[in-house]
This record gives structure tokens, sequence and C-alpha cells, in this order.
């Protein structure tokens, strides 16, 4: 199981140019590489030799990260076959394109990275030895390296020209799982519905639970109309489109709900694993923005707020660390089917549905995580009718505490 360290780096003076100079030769040594490949595709052929840029750049770089460059578009052209090679199968819609260059669209500048070798670099109590004797020091949360049984990864270490702070990232291989599971032998299920205004509902055991999206959306909101305002000012006085201030904006707005969505999803998957739960069902709605066509302000939340692919994601990856194990289903209709009778007949009006011919009334997120649940437990040959007799008008709706 791979996860990441990230730390703040504070170098001198002099380290920082020398950070410089070695990340600007990095990226110009990949774009380098990255160029021959590119034009020898186009040319009809491939060339995967590299010794030219190699020996070029190894005296300025060093040998070790050269390699490092090397491997490292390696494996984005690697990457790039295997996905073209699904296109071709017929399993992709679109069409992939060859790996890019390391380069900013909007400024044509280079965005400076350092690629360090696992074995070459040493990170102490505060200090990262790095070759060349290079001392910096750091400030993070050393939360993955646990000694004998994780395994440090390629260093990289990135300049962030917005803040223009020096960062390093880490990847560690670490035992999994790192919670021993407590669900195996009643191997227990959560079904969860994916939304906006509750984010997570879920059913375990017939007892149905969620969070509130609040004081997300409004966080969400406040950033928005923040930019909004930034963006009507630039067009007024000086007919821009972007500085350095909006950027910081869109970048503070993510953070802020990418955060909230990680102390939501630990907060589910701890509780999912102290109740026994061995497996997530959670429904899987990565093409609902193709369909969407709500309110203005609806579809804004969909299309911009809404980010159900980092949810899905995060919840796969903190499931891993408890032992969970998590399956995506296709949950379209869930939430406009009675659970009790099958029906379509319903009424949906806001959180509230309602059946017109059974008269089941409900939450109409619960509604969708027990079709979810019922749907699985029937393509297993199971009847699971006894669930919907617990779905709640009002079930338990959690606020998020950051």
């Amino acid at each position: 199981m791979r996860r990441t360290n990230t730390f703040r780096l504070f170098p001198s003076k002099e380290q920082k140019q020398r950070l410089l100079n070695l990340a600007d030769n990095c990226s110009r040594m990949y774009n380098e590489i990255n160029h021959k490949r590119r034009q020898s595709l186009f040319s009809g052929g491939f060339d995967w030799n590299t010794d030219e840029q190699y020996h070029k750049y190894k005296k300025l770089v060093g040998s070790a990260t050269a390699q490092q460059i090397i491997i490292k578009n390696n494996e984005a052209w690697k990457s790039y076959w295997a996905i073209l090679k699904k296109w071709k199968k017929g399993k992709l819609e679109k069409k992939p394109k060859p790996p890019g260059y390391w380069k900013d669209r909007e400024t044509g500048k280079r965005p400076l990275k350092i690629l360090v070798r696992c074995d070459n670099y040493k990170l102490e109590d505060r200090v990262l030895k790095l070759p060349s004797k290079l001392k910096i020091r750091w400030k993070g949360k050393n939360r993955w390296n646990r000694g004998s049984s994780s395994k440090q990864g390629r260093l990289e270490i990135t300049y962030d020209e917005l803040s223009e702070k020096w960062y390093a990232h880490m990847p560690v291989e670490v035992e999994y799982p790192l919670h021993q599971p407590k669900g195996e032998e009643e191997k227990k299920e959560a079904y969860v519905d994916l939304g906006v205004k509750v984010p997570i509902m879920a059913s375990i055991d017939g007892e149905v639970f969620g969070y509130r999206a609040n004081s997300m959306l409004s966080d969400w909101w406040y950033w928005t109309h923040k930019i909004a305002e930034h963006q009507s000012v630039l067009k007024g006085v000086n007919n821009r489109s972007t500085s350095k201030l909006l950027k910081s904006y869109y970048r503070k707005r993510r953070r802020r709900f990418r955060n909230n969505v990680n102390v939501m999803v630990r907060d589910f998957v701890e509780r999912c694993w102290n109740r026994g739960v061995s497996k997530i069902v959670c429904g899987d709605l990565r093409n609902i923005r193709s369909s969407a066509n709500f309110s203005r302000k609806s579809n804004s939340m969909i299309h911009n707020f809404w980010s159900v692919g980092y949810m899905a994601r995060r919840i796969e990856e903190v499931a891993e660390e408890y032992g969970i194990r998590v399956t995506r289903v296709d949950e379209r209709g869930t939430s406009s089917e009675c659970p009790r009778c099958g029906s379509r007949r319903v009424i949906r009006t806001k959180r509230m549905f309602r059946c017109r011919d059974c008269g089941l009334e409900a939450h109409r997120d619960a509604v969708g995580c027990i079709n979810i649940g019922l749907a699985h437990q029937r393509e297993k040959g199971k009847e699971g009718a006894e669930a919907v007799n617990r779905a709640m008008a009002r079930p338990t709706l959690l606020n998020i505490e950051v």
C-alpha cells in the first residue's frame, strides 16, 4: 500500500539558488527526452534511446537523478501505450494524447521539479540530507514512515510558484492494512449513496445515517462569490482574466473543500470499521455531469462543487487502510424507485420521498442507499426486503467538525 508524506522545505539563500538551478536542469532534461520521443512517434516510429540526454545532463543534475528522470518519462510513455491499447479495444471513448511537456501553457514557464533516487536521500530529525552535501530543514508530519515495516520511494522536490515555497513529496510503501479488520467473520456490508446536500448516506444493518454538507456548501459559495467579485474587478480595471490572487482563491476553495471531504470520509470509514464492516458498496455516479440539467444553482453545485470522483477515491483509499474492500455499483434510478413495492409512481420533494402506491415515506437519500443494498443483495441471490421496513424518514445526519 503506497502513501505519500509531504514536507515544507526551508532552504537558505544559497540552497535556494542551488535548488533552482538543479530543478531547471531536471525539467529541461525531461522535456528534451519527451520532445525526442514525441517527434519519433509522429514520424511513424518510436525511439526509446536516451544516451545523448543522459550524458549531456549527468554532470549537471547527477547520474542518479538523470536516471530517475529517464525512468519518470518511461513511466509516462508506458502508461500512454497501456491506455492507447484500451482505446483500440473500444474500452475508452476518447483517444489518449502522448505525454506532454513539463511546461505551463499559460505562462510558458517550466515547473521546477527535482527527482531523487530512494537511496540518495535521508530524512533525519528536521533535516533532509540530499546528494552534493545538501542539508535542508523541513517541517511537517512524517506519518507513513514507520521504521522497518515501511520502504521509502523516489523523492520529488517541487517549487510552488504561487506561494513561492519548496515542498518535498516522499512516497512510502507501508504494510497492508494499517488496522486489523474487525468484520471478516461477520462479513457486514455498508451501502453508500453519494450526493450533494448529503455527501454520504449509508445503511449498515438497516440503520441509516449520513453527513450534512451545509457548512461545506456555505464555505464553497463564500469563496465562489469572492472569486466572482475579483474576476469582475480584474475585467473592469485592466481587462485581465487572471491574477496571482485569483489563483490563490481557487486553490483555497479547493483545499478547504477537500479537507472537509477528508474529515468526513475518515469519520465514516472509522464508523464502518468499528461496526465490523468488511465491505462498502458505493454508488457510482461518474457520468452524472453528462445528464445534469437542473436549475442554474444546482448545475453549478454538480459541475463545480460536487467532486464525486474525489470523494469515491478517498473512500477507497481510507478503507484500504482499515482492510475494508470497496465496490462501485451503478446507482441510476435508485432514488426514484420504491424499495418496498418497486413502484416508480413516486413523489420527490426536496429531501423527502413518498410512494403513491404503498405510501412509504422516507428520506430521499436513505431510499437511495437502501435500493443500492437491495440491488446488490439480489445480484448475490439473497433477499434483503427486511431492510426496507427500517427506512427512516428522518435518518441521523451528522455535522462535519473540522
